[in-house]
Order: structure tokens, then sequence, then C-alpha cells
């Protein structure tokens, strides 16, 4: 059995009063018996309820290994070749540990910190795909097995959305050690990409991206993801309550703050 991260209590709580169905990528067929139905990354609007849209960049994976390598862009292919003679690995891991989950929230938190609360970690929502064996989780390693960047995804209905990413990115450890996290990740990425398309997958999510210019460091990621090609297109997250008990609580759950949304312990701020 997967280990299955736990949420905190209040999000624990609230499942039980609050039956909830989370789905990814398609909505089912025929609406569940619960209170709110969660859809998440839809091709089209849900209809009859708000949908927020959540711009993407999804990469064909049918596509021939080659193709794929020459839509990634050249100086990110230059990187990716020199993280592969650095004996840099990309490994999935089989399951969930109890110690692999340590390892990445530690990293994710030390992330967190350097960010300024970067966001909200969706422990809930990724103990909940660990227990439907739809979350994937891989790192890179250097030479010597230390993890340089970890990544977890959502995989159904043939499709894999990237949803956390942490490195071992450190302004105080200097360029060459950063460059080399830098490195990793690209080649890390592309990994998961041939993975992905071996074990039968047909699209590449890079988890949403930002198509505005007012945030500089938004701005920067997004132009990481642009690097390995794919297509723009927009996704779309509904929540539909089928229930007055479901309508009633999401109109509560919106004036809670995002962390105890998402079900995750508070990630401390150093003073």
């Amino acid at each position: 059995m997967p280990f299955v991260p736990r949420a905190s209590f209040a999000w624990r709580l609230y499942r039980r009063l609050v039956r909830t169905h989370v789905e990814f990528f398609s909505v089912p067929e025929g609406l569940p018996d619960v209170d709110v139905l969660k859809l998440c990354s839809l091709p089209a609007p849900f209809p009859g309820v708000p949908n927020e849209s959540c711009p993407t960049i999804l990469i064909d994976l049918a596509a021939p290994e080659e193709d794929l390598w020459n839509g990634v862009d050249p100086k990110t292919r230059k990187v990716i070749r020199q993280a592969d003679r650095e004996n840099i690995v990309v490994e999935r891991l089989p399951e969930l540990t109890k110690e692999a989950w340590d390892d990445f929230f530690a990293a994710y938190g030390k992330l967190w910190r350097r960010k300024n609360r970067a966001g909200a970690l969706g422990v809930g929502q990724i103990g909940e795909l660990a227990a439907r064996g739809q979350l994937v989780m891989t790192a890179s390693r250097d030479g010597a097995g230390h993890v340089l960047s970890w990544h977890g995804y959502a995989f159904a209905h043939g499709r894999a959305r990237l949803l956390n990413t942490a490195s071992d990115m450190d302004p105080a450890r200097g360029t060459q050690w950063n460059n080399l996290i830098g490195r990793a990740h690209r080649l890390h990425h592309w990994r998961d990409i041939l993975q992905f398309k071996a074990n039968g997958a047909r699209i590449y999510d890079l988890g949403g991206v930002y198509r505005g210019v007012e945030d500089q460091e938004q701005a920067n990621i997004a132009r990481f993801k642009r690097n390995f090609g794919g297509q723009f297109v927009e996704t779309y997250d509904a929540v539909v309550p089928l229930t007055l008990k479901g309508r009633l609580a999401l109109s509560l759950v919106a004036r809670i703050n995002p962390e105890t949304r998402a079900g995750g312990p508070a990630l401390k701020v150093p003073a």
C-alpha cells in the first residue's frame, strides 16, 4: 500500500461532513452521490456553474520522440545534454513512501520560505490522488544520490498534469550549485516526458502557465515551460454543489485561507 499523506484535522473533518468527489481531466459518467463535485483541468467549461480558466501548455505525447526533442528550445536541449553528461538521473518512485514524502515536504517547505509563502501545498488533494493510485512522484539525483528536484503529477485518463515542483535551489550555495539545479530540472522534465510517453500517456500538461507580464517571477517560470514546446490551451476548473449542504459549505469555504482549504499543515517562516 502506498503511503497516503495525512491532511490537517480541519480538512479531514470537512471531508467527513461534506461528501466531496474530485475528478481530473473529465466529467464522470453520471453525477456521483456526493455534496460537492470538483472538476479539474477540463478541456471545456462545465455548464451551469462558474468556471476558473486555467491556461496551460500541453505536449502531445503521441508524437515521435524525435519530434518532441526538436520541439524543445535549442538552448534547453544543450543544457539537457550537459546534465546527462553529469550523470544526473531521474527516477519515478514505484510508490510514495513516508520517507520520500518527508523529503519532498522538507524541500517544498524550504522553497516556500525562500519565496516568501510560495503557495499552499495541496496535501489533501495529494493524499486523495495517492489513495486512488493517481499520484506520480519523480525525482532527479546527482551521482552521489542527493535529490536535486522533485515533481508531483496527477495521472489519469492518459494525461499527466504537473502539480508540484521543488528543488534544492539555494542562493546561499552560489552560482555553480544553482546552475547545476537548473540543468537537473530541465533534464527532469525531459525524462518525465519520455517516461510518461513510454507508459502510454497521451498528454503531458505543464501544470498551468502565467500569460501576463506584471509578475516577473511567474513570467520567468512561464518562459521556462515554453522551452519544452507544446501548445497553449485553456483548461477549466469547476466546483459543482450537488446538494443544499454542498452549496452552504462552499459559501463558507470561500472565507477560509488557502492553506487550510488545501489541507496542509502550516509551513513555518523563520523569524
